[in-house]
């Protein structure tokens, strides 16, 4: 595998990659309500997971391609070859095409669980310190409540002077109760009971 192929592989990785962290940060914080059930958000986010895991593909058939079977000529190999059993078998021999395939479950899941966990964790980090700097804290009267599809309760809030609302789940709150919330003026979308984020700090 010369250079080019690596780039190319490499690059796809990269790019793929960035298209779907970019589309999950961009509707992480759809109101939980909507993300409940099937629709253009839900489907975006499970496109973004789609997107990374054919990016994590490409790396993976390289880091195969390098360290566990190696093929003599430097042809460029996408996932999709993978998915033309006879194809594949072909042009690598079916020994080699057998070990190919599970390398790639072994090396492919584990890159694709790891870079979930790495999203959540750095937007764990992304949310505490937008409520350390940009944080305002507010008191809320909850004033309607409503259930999803798995009858899940949910409260509606408006925050902000109006401005910004969203639904949080809650088995506990009632109607007219008084909670105090903390968001960020900055990305208001980012908004948490006061009392789970001084537990968590």
């Amino acid at each position: 595998m010369n250079l080019k192929t690596k780039a190319k592989y490499l690059f796809l990785y990269l790019v793929l990659t960035a298209i779907g962290v970019l589309l999950a940060f961009r509707y992480w914080w759809t109101d939980p309500l909507i993300l409940s059930g099937l629709n253009k958000f839900t489907i975006v986010l499970l496109f973004s997971v789609g997107i990374c895991w054919l990016g994590i593909l490409f790396l993976s058939i390289m880091i195969i391609r390098l360290l566990i079977v190696k093929i003599d000529n430097h042809k460029f190999i996408s996932p999709l070859d993978l998915t033309n059993n006879k194809y594949y078998a072909s042009e690598i021999g079916l020994k080699k095409a057998k070990i190919f395939g599970n390398a790639i479950a072994f090396i492919g899941f584990p890159m694709l669980f790891l870079t979930i966990f790495l999203f959540r964790f750095l937007i764990g980090i992304y949310e505490t310190h937008e409520l350390a700097t940009n944080g305002v804290i507010e008191n809320i009267v909850i004033k309607k409540l409503n259930k999803d599809i798995k009858k899940n309760s949910y409260a509606f809030i408006e925050y902000g002077k109006g401005k910004h609302s969203v639904n949080i789940q809650s088995d506990y709150l009632r109607l007219n109760d008084t909670i105090k919330i903390i968001y960020s003026n900055r990305n208001p979308n980012i908004v948490k009971f006061f009392n789970e984020y001084k537990e968590n700090e």
